[in-house]
């Protein structure tokens, strides 16, 4: 992924509210309720930031753009054109013009891995290589800068490899001596040489671990080097342990890049302690500006299997703050499309179909999610299958009927199959989807991977607009699964029926804070909650492009149009670091708090 300096300033002030609930009828009023006196009945105060000259993406159907923000306290006390803000602006008064930039409320990602995303960027990345040649020359120019020890790689593309199915001859022929472990952009599968399965003990007999395939050529019946789900840890398990102050450095890299992005707070997808030590690290340190909601992984991938993972739900408080959040639990109820791990309702196509596999007894898991459930625990799924969204379903239905309603604000990510019959019931049982739009267009792991696997009829597709339609729950957030798929796929929808327009894309990442758990601190859009009891922040990108863009979506939405498809990823492309946006190397101005 090619990262550029890019024109993006994020601002996170501290604000009472999100733009729209902001607005007076006609804009121009200053709101002055989260200030607690009436603009019309006093001489306004003076704020301590007035940002001009914007163009405003409000959030606010009745009047969609503003101009100017004046922020005093860490609450918004006006919005509306410049002439709006400027009798809030005195002497110590920070003024910033934004010369036409684009201002929005910050990006909440729902499902994003920030420890591994920085090691990384700091690291041996290979997301950039787009031919299995060019792996091998990345690898080799990492082995230069490394020791003899382990040669390990991070987000190589699998979808460049037939079946996704990478061979060890390759690694071999560079390093017949030096164990190598490369993983995959997805997390799921991971590619070694002969010499880490001998370390590792694998041979052709070696049985799969459960929830894991040991791929194996069909002909020699010799382990290939492509290791699947939990058969990763067979060798992973034998690589040196990161220190305490790698992860800090690595989770300090990816805080950096996300900011620079303008998301201001996100979930942490999957985590152990480790993590939690990282993060504490850096907010005692003052250097936790996000806000974060943590998942700590349970069952299949834990960091903590069997009774130590309860030893450390226990300690999760030990770690909590006012930014971080600890209340939450990871379940990967099956695996991915391109290992054929993920599981179906109707079988995968070829020669062996299969219908993959739930990682979980289905009832065991309703007893699991019931019990989270129950503690006020949020639920986070990993479901990419039909059957694997619906088995998840089944659990929170049951918890719902064993716990009643409850306000734990559920959700499943991924969701790259669902099944018709299952999508009314997000809205049923108040859980939220977390979509990836980026993998939702026609690159390689979908048209050489994915669909060969399942037939185009299924759709392989992030279906937004489908469970919109059938009436999906108010938060509809979207998480860019930050180190997996970070490579330009191209433009374009996979399904052009089921594709969302650049607008509806910001809004799911601008209003997110409901799956954060923020709702209570940042407040849904409209549910009514008393200003001064809100938070927010705001991002200005002064990318002429973005703008124009932008002004072509709003125009389009006034008229009741749909806009044109055509860059219609422009918002998610920017967030990513996409072509001549994003960056990796920008640094964010953060004011207020």
């Amino acid at each position: 992924m090619t990262r550029t300096h890019a024109g993006i300033l994020a601002i996170a002030a501290v604000v009472a509210l999100a733009l729209g609930l902001l607005t007076s009828g006609d804009g121009q009023q200053a709101v002055a309720a989260a200030a607690g006196t009436s603009a019309q009945a006093s001489p306004a105060p003076v704020a301590d930031l007035v940002i001009r000259n914007a163009r405003i993406y409000t959030q606010n159907p009745q009047q969609p753009e503003a101009a100017s923000v004046a922020i005093l306290d860490g609450a918004i006390v006006a919005v509306g054109d410049d002439a709006a803000t400027a009798v809030f602006v005195g002497d110590r008064t920070r003024v910033i013009d934004a010369g036409q930039g684009m201002l929005l409320p910050g990006l909440h990602d729902a499902h994003v891995h920030p420890l591994s995303s920085g090691a990384a960027l700091l690291g041996c990345s290979l997301s950039d290589a787009m031919t299995e040649a060019a792996i091998l020359e990345g690898l080799q120019d990492c082995a230069a800068d490394s020791d003899e020890g382990w040669l390990v790689g991070l987000d190589f593309n699998l979808g460049l490899f037939p079946n996704g199915n990478p061979h060890k001859a390759s690694l071999d022929a560079l390093f017949p001596e030096r164990p190598v472990y490369l993983a995959a952009a997805d997390g799921h599968s991971a590619w070694v040489n002969s010499r880490a399965l001998e370390l590792a003990g694998i041979t052709a007999d070696t049985p799969n671990p459960p929830q894991g395939v040991i791929e194996h050529d069909p002909a020699t019946g010799e382990a290939t080097g492509t290791l699947r789900e939990t058969a990763q840890a067979l060798v992973s398990d034998l690589l040196p342990e990161t220190t305490p102050e790698d992860d800090v450095a690595a989770l300090r890299a990816a805080l950096q890049f996300m900011h620079s992005l303008g998301i201001t707070s996100f979930v942490d997808a999957a985590v152990g302690e480790q993590h939690w030590r990282a993060y504490r690290s850096l907010a005692e340190a003052g250097e936790l500006q996000a806000r974060v909601r943590t998942s700590l992984t349970h069952g299949t991938f834990s960091q903590h299997p069997g009774e130590a993972f309860e030893a450390v739900l226990a300690r999760r408080g030990e770690y909590a703050s006012a930014r971080l959040n600890t209340d939450a639990v990871k379940l990967f109820v099956d695996g991915v499309l391109e290992g054929e791990t993920a599981a179906l309702v109707t079988p995968y196509l070829g020669d062996h179909p299969h219908s993959g596999e739930i990682n979980f007894d289905p009832e065991q898991l309703k007893d699991i999610v019931t019990r989270f459930d129950a503690m006020g625990l949020q639920v986070h799924v990993h479901a990419i299958g039909d059957l694997g969204v619906r088995t998840a379903l089944d659990a929170f239905e049951a918890a719902r009927a064993r716990n009643g309603e409850r306000d734990n604000r559920h959700h499943i990510a991924h969701l790259q199959l669902v099944h018709p019959d299952d999508f009314p019931r997000f809205a049923e049982l108040n859980v939220s989807t977390t979509f990836q739009a980026l993998w939702a267009y026609p690159d390689s792991y979908i048209t050489d991977i994915n669909l060969p696997a399942v037939g185009a009829e299924r759709e392989c597709t992030d279906p937004h607009r489908l469970a919109v339609a059938a009436g999906g729950v108010g938060a509809k957030p979207d998480g860019d699964d930050f180190r997996i798929g970070e490579t330009d796929g191209g433009d374009g929808a996979l399904v052009p029926d089921t594709a969302v327009t650049g607008d509806q894309i910001g809004d799911h990442f601008a209003l997110g804070h409901s799956t954060m758990g923020q709702h209570r601190l940042t407040g849904d859009i409209a549910d009514g909650v008393d200003a001064a009891h809100r938070r927010a922040a705001l991002v200005v990108d002064t990318n002429e492009r973005t703008i124009h863009r932008q002004r072509q979506l709003l125009e389009a939405k006034s008229a009741g149009a749909r806009p044109a498809t055509d860059g219609d990823q422009d918002f998610v492309r920017r967030k990513r670091g996409f072509g001549p946006v994003g960056g990796r190397n920008h640094q964010p101005a953060i004011v207020g708090e």
